[in-house]
């Protein structure tokens, strides 16, 4: 698949050239920003989706961040200065693959939108063994949408979406597309938490809890763009 394709299949068959891509082609991370427990994640050879490489991630429950007890291991990307600045617009997609369902117990939070500096979440995409949902957090919790036995292990997924950034909820709005077909449409929402730069963080994410699972995601195609 062409990292150009920010959906793989969506109705219009459109695309176009992305403005930024982490696809691990380098042989490394520094498409990335940054890492978080960086020691968890590797580039791998197989499973890829596009190209020769991709990223794995491991979660394992000594990946505490300190000061907080969150375990995770992500890998970070800042679009440039202004690309979620109010009013702007952002596209950005990308594929995951689980060798094995996620658990049940604890959830895992596999891709978020939140502010830098002041950190505070403003959507986010959870998985519940093969559950996903995907909410905002602003002005309040809401679930968009939900889909029971979708992320099924041993296949790769896609996300997009198209963010309308605003601390306005009347004026801001998310799609969403999910392998292709379109799951939400103008949700809704307070996009900015606050006028800081926005950026994501997708890989695995637990809040402050014990488990003896490992998990593993594996990571490849991310683009942000202008246009689907």
């Amino acid at each position: 698949m062409p990292a150009a394709a920010l959906v793989a299949t969506v109705a219009t068959g459109a695309s176009a050239a992305p403005v930024w891509t982490g696809d691990f082609e380098t042989g490394d991370v520094s498409q990335w920003n940054t890492s978080l427990n960086g020691e968890h994640i590797s580039v791998v050879t197989s499973p890829v989706l596009q190209g020769t490489r991709a990223g794995q991630i491991q979660l394992t429950n000594d990946a505490v961040w300190p000061g907080n007890g969150i375990k995770r291991v992500e890998l970070n990307h800042k679009p440039a200065a202004g690309r979620t600045a109010e009013g702007a617009q952002t596209y950005f997609a990308w594929s995951f693959y689980l060798p094995e369902a996620l658990a049940a117990d604890p959830p895992t939070q596999i891709g978020y939108w939140e502010s830098d500096g002041s950190y505070n979440q403003v959507m986010s995409f959870e998985v519940v063994g093969q559950n996903i949902s995907f909410a905002t957090r602003k002005p309040a919790n809401k679930v968009h949408w939900q889909a029971n036995g979708a992320v099924t292990p041993g296949v790769w997924h896609r996300i997009a979406l198209h963010v309308k950034w605003s601390t306005n909820p009347s004026q801001g709005s998310v799609d969403v597309w999910f392998d292709g077909e379109q799951v939400v449409t103008a949700g809704q929402a307070q996009t900015l938490a606050d006028g800081n730069p926005h950026f994501t963080q997708l890989g695995l994410l637990r809040n402050p809890s014990e488990f003896t699972d490992s998990p593993i995601l594996i990571l490849d195609d991310a683009v942000e763009g202008d246009t689907l």
